[in-house]
């Protein structure tokens, strides 16, 4: 009888258990010390779309509590504009500390959780952060010289040596199984952006010839599903996919300019679907060539759009980019810059978060170049041509100043850092949107051009650093007008 009487409490207990939801996860911490690190900025830790924020303690410490962190996540911490990635799994107990002076190179983690965010530290120091070692980086090898079976190499080498650096270093120290997975997939992105990238850097040749259709047999290994799963979750998944998309581009159009023929699209689309699926991947590549076809090159953009909303599954999108012929049309209707015209003005903010106007450089010879952290191109000419253009005008009146279109501010500031692209005679600024771009009429990126003392436009289009005497020659002439 007793028994009986205990059977229908428990059989509540169980109802009122389940009626409960499952239980709370885990509270999840994050804690650190920032040996000198200067006094009077907030940290702040993203993670799935919040931003938390506390204070620096004087001493150098500050602590994290994320109670709601259900699934493993990356997230990316921050400092006095400086950044760095990190992996957070339920219940973690991490703590972080560094000497904010080398802040990537000194930066090591204890506690629950730190093999995974140990593994990133010294991953982005070797491979992105530090100077090059004894395998060249593939996107520093994007040259004229540089023959498609050289690319090839360069990529596949500095790819194993990457994978072999995961391998050696999960087997030391045990990582989770869904973290390698990521790790490796990200790994295999990169190898395929820096050779899809080569696509649009050198090619086709002036004679004409084009690159080999077997060239981009790598695009099949590309992890299209992890890049579509992933999308938006965190800042660092955000730039891995525009990252892919902007340079897919130059597998499906390597010259970047869409036929004037309507049958190039479902051709196009075709090809993506074939190589990366459906998903958002493939939208987002098309509506980035699009949306940069309007700007550049409106009778492809036009033959182009009837399969665009044949395809697009977004009504945002769709306004948007109803919106870029608009602003296309106006643009074209502005009569051209020309030449010794007063270069457009602009007002926009520099690294430090302080406002800089064009005209704050009158009297100065300004070298104007319209980049983003988005273009191999770009990336290549301010990493491996600028420092040496901007160290023969060092101490004159010479002004680089460079505005960044489109970067969101986080990836903006931490390639700035990581790619130790400041110096004393350059300024840094960022334009949210195409706005400045469209003023000076940029057709692709980078774009240079000469700006007079007396803030004329001297030269439309300028040679890149990467032009040598050219460019050298261009400057000296500004400084003696």
């Amino acid at each position: 009888m007793r028994l009986l009487l205990l059977l229908p409490a428990l059989a509540l207990g169980t109802a009122l258990h389940l009626l409960a939801g499952p239980p709370a996860p885990p509270v999840t911490r994050l804690s650190g010390h920032l040996s000198h690190a200067p006094a009077g900025d907030t940290v702040r830790l993203q993670i799935n779309g919040k931003e938390l924020k506390t204070l620096l303690s004087p001493a150098g410490d500050f602590q994290f509590e994320v109670k709601d962190l259900a699934v493993p996540l990356p997230a990316s911490f921050e400092y006095a504009k400086q950044h760095t990635q990190l992996y957070l799994t339920p219940g973690d107990q991490l703590r972080m500390a560094l000497e904010f002076s080398d802040f990537d190179n000194s930066l090591v983690y204890s506690g629950r959780g730190a093999n995974a965010n140990n593994y990133l530290a010294r991953s982005k120091w070797i491979f992105e952060y530090s100077p090059p070692g004894n395998v060249p980086r593939p996107m520093d090898k994007i040259l004229p010289t540089t023959t498609p079976p050289e690319m090839r190499q360069y990529a596949d080498a500095f790819r194993q040596q990457r994978l072999a650096f995961l391998a050696d270093y999960a087997q030391d120290h045990p990582l989770p199984a869904g973290f390698q997975h990521e790790a490796k997939a990200t790994i295999t992105t990169d190898w395929a952006i820096a050779l899809l990238y080569y696509a649009r850097g050198n090619w086709p040749l002036p004679s004409g010839e084009t690159l080999p259709e077997t060239y981009f047999n790598f695009v099949a290994e590309v992890p299209a599903t992890e890049l579509n799963q992933h999308m938006g979750r965190s800042g660092a998944d955000k730039s891995l996919v525009a990252n892919f998309t902007i340079a897919y581009q130059n597998r499906l159009v390597p010259s970047g300019s869409l036929s004037a023929d309507p049958a190039q699209g479902p051709r196009l689309y075709q090809l993506a679907t074939a190589e990366v699926g459906e998903g958002r991947i493939r939208d987002l590549t098309m509506e980035l060539l699009l949306a940069d076809n309007i700007r550049t090159n409106l009778p492809g953009a036009l033959a182009f759009y009837p399969t665009f909303l044949q395809h697009n599954r977004d009504s945002a999108v769709a306004r948007g980019i109803r919106r870029a012929f608009v602003r296309g049309q106006q643009q074209r209707a502005v009569q051209p810059l020309s030449n010794g015209q007063p270069a457009p003005t602009f007002t926009l903010l520099d690294n430090a978060g302080k406002k800089v106007t064009l005209s704050d450089f009158r009297g100065k010879v300004v070298y104007l170049d319209f980049w983003g952290t988005w273009c191999g191109p770009c990336i290549n000419e301010m990493t491996n041509f600028a420092p040496a253009l901007k160290q023969q005008f060092a101490g004159r009146d010479v002004v680089f100043l460079y505005v960044s279109v489109g970067d969101p501010e986080e990836k903006w500031r931490q390639t700035l850092v990581s790619k130790h692209f400041t110096s004393p005679n350059s300024v840094h600024l960022r334009a949210p949107d195409e706005a400045q771009a469209d003023a000076y009429q940029v057709k692709g990126y980078p774009s240079y051009y000469l700006i007079g003392r007396d803030g004329r436009v001297v030269k439309k289009y300028a040679p890149r650093p990467s032009d040598g005497a050219e460019t050298v020659a261009a400057i000296e002439a500004a400084l003696k007008e």
